[in-house]
């Protein structure tokens, strides 16, 4: 699937954009990036969304790293009207790494992977989130089948000869 569209980044530069959310309960912006720690044990989750409508991708440049390797970190994207779809477990990872979808959804939630460790510390830059442009209910335009448009060119191709038919006979 190729992606294509409107995309808007968050670099982290200091402050959040306006237009992009973050809920965690221990992560921050340190040195121009997201910077955060997950536990299986602390149920720490911290999740990403755009606030203006629905994604269908996300991605950026991820580093598992700064603080040695741990549990790894695994991707659930919370699809719009309900639901969940898990992505993948990343780590160790120190690169970009992004995903599309084909369902439009809301957010994705980050949280400790199954990898050995006591914990997943983690650097997120650049993170990049594909707006949904398409619209939710779109209305079908009605297009005329072969069949049909040759059955009307045939009756206006006919006209002529039909009113000189009944034109002579009169």
């Amino acid at each position: 699937m190729t992606a294509v569209g409107i995309f808007i980044t968050e670099p982290f530069s200091g402050v959040l954009q306006p237009s992009t959310g973050v809920v965690t309960s221990t992560g921050s912006i340190q040195a121009d990036h997201w910077h955060d720690r997950v536990t299986r044990s602390g149920g720490e989750s911290p999740s990403f969304f755009y606030q203006f409508g629905p994604l269908l991708g996300a991605g950026g440049t991820w580093d598992t790293a700064p603080a040695l390797e741990g549990q790894a970190l695994g991707i659930t994207i919370n699809l719009t009207g309900g639901g969940t779809q898990f992505v993948d477990q990343i780590g160790p990872i120190a690169g970009f790494f992004g995903w599309t979808s084909d369902a439009p959804f809301d957010s994705f939630t980050i949280q400790a992977g199954n990898h050995e460790g006591v914990a997943e510390t983690f650097d997120l830059d650049n993170l990049r989130m594909s707006l949904n442009t398409t619209p939710l209910d779109p209305t079908p335009t009605a297009t005329p089948e072969p069949a049909t448009l040759a059955l009307v060119a045939t009756a206006l191709a006919s006209v002529p000869f039909i009113r000189r038919r009944f034109s002579s006979g009169a």
